[in-house]
């Protein structure tokens, strides 16, 4: 079974080296805990093994997303983009974007984002592919066309022996929501903050996972120049 290592050596480690392809990872996250943080370490570490990625971002342009992983990592923009990044906000917008593939596929569907989306799954074959972030499609289709897209990300990554990490806000819906993507998805990430005395921490704990053993520690952990940076193991759940 291949394996992807999300790029946090502690994280891997935690995990027996990283996680099973065929899987959907749900990252639910409090805001400003960091979970796109996360994601430019899971789409670098594909990039420094030459996999294929695709990163649908829906809050920021493909300009503002290159930047911020800039500014967590030392990276070169012209590695950066290799990445084939779906940028749902610029059409919004009114900004042009360049032709590539996926955006030429988009852009004759941007006004049904979903069935774009779809489209471009069935046209091309990714290793890693990143959804930041789901609540833009709750927003604007109905929760069982969503979660039919959930699934057929799961049929998706077992087919290409892929992997999904899917972005979800924690608390912006209905919490039937939240228990529906949870059943939906193979694994369970969940980043939270907490305040202590006058310092936020962040924490890291895994809920589910699928083919894997999942770690009974809860991880704490700083946002730095360098991304995640895994401080402390916690006391077992």
């Amino acid at each position: 079974m291949r394996q992807f290592r999300t790029g946090i050596l502690s994280l891997d480690s935690q995990l027996g080296g990283g996680l099973s392809s065929g899987s959907v990872i749900l990252l639910l996250e409090e805001p400003g805990a960091g979970a796109d943080v996360f994601t430019f370490h899971v789409a670098l570490e594909g990039l420094n093994n030459n996999e294929k990625i695709l990163y649908v971002i829906t809050d920021d342009t493909a300009e503002e997303l290159k930047e911020s992983i800039i500014l967590y990592f030392d990276t070169a923009e012209e590695i950066i983009s290799r990445i084939d990044i779906l940028d749902l906000l610029s059409p919004r917008m009114g900004l042009e974007q360049e032709e590539q593939d996926a955006k030429a596929f988009l852009k004759r569907t941007r006004y049904d984002t979903l069935n774009g989306l779809k489209t471009i799954l069935e046209k091309e074959r990714y290793d890693r592919v990143i959804i930041n972030n789901i609540t833009y499609f709750f927003t604007h289709y109905e929760v069982e066309e969503v979660l039919s897209l959930v699934e057929e990300f799961a049929v998706y990554s077992k087919q290409h022996k892929s992997i999904f990490f899917i972005l979800m806000t924690k608390g912006m819906f209905d919490g039937q929501i939240e228990v529906a993507m949870k059943h939906a998805a193979d694994g369970v990430i969940e980043l939270t903050l907490k305040e202590v005395e006058d310092e936020i921490q962040r924490r890291l704990k895994v809920l589910k996972l699928k083919r894997v053993l999942v770690p009974k520690t809860v991880l704490r952990y700083d946002l730095t120049e360098k991304g995640l940076r895994m401080e402390s193991v916690m006391r077992v759940l």
